[in-house]
């Protein structure tokens, strides 16, 4: 099952929003929403294959899940 994250830096406190999407086309508009804000910086959309089957799908959890696998938390 496919996914797409985008996570958005805010430059002034140094957290960061993730937000997961379906699509392609709606994380590349979520991109774009912030792309050039003051204050923020957005990464790329990243891709991830994430399985289904619950052995395989903890197995990546362990590998990708927070707070260092992924994203900034």
């Amino acid at each position: 099952m496919r996914f797409y994250m985008v996570q958005i830096l805010r430059n002034s406190t140094g957290c960061s929003d993730v937000k997961w999407f379906t699509s392609r086309a709606e994380a590349n508009r979520e991109f774009r929403k912030h792309q050039g804000k003051e204050d923020m910086h957005t990464f790329e959309v990243e891709e991830y294959d994430i399985p289904t089957k619950k052995t395989e799908l903890l197995r990546w959890l362990n590998n990708n899940g927070n707070p260092n696998g992924m994203g900034f938390n």
